[in-house]
């Protein structure tokens, strides 16, 4: 089974379904390119976020913005 993995969600589960795989691919395309605002790699990431899924688990665990 390939891998799916991206800067939003980091590594996406259920994709031995056609419509998770398409919803994988949409948010793909919509993706562009921006300097996370904590750990400031360029990554691809949806147009609406400022952190990168790394970043965004760190947060949610507990470590300061």
């Amino acid at each position: 089974m390939r891998t799916y993995a991206d800067d939003n969600f980091g590594v996406w589960d259920g994709m031995n379904e056609p419509e998770m795989r398409d919803f994988y691919h949409k948010c793909q395309r919509t993706n562009v390119t921006k300097v996370c605002a904590r750990c400031e790699r360029t990554v691809r990431i949806q147009p609406q976020y400022s952190i990168c899924n790394d970043c965004a688990d760190a947060v949610e665990r507990g470590y300061d913005y």
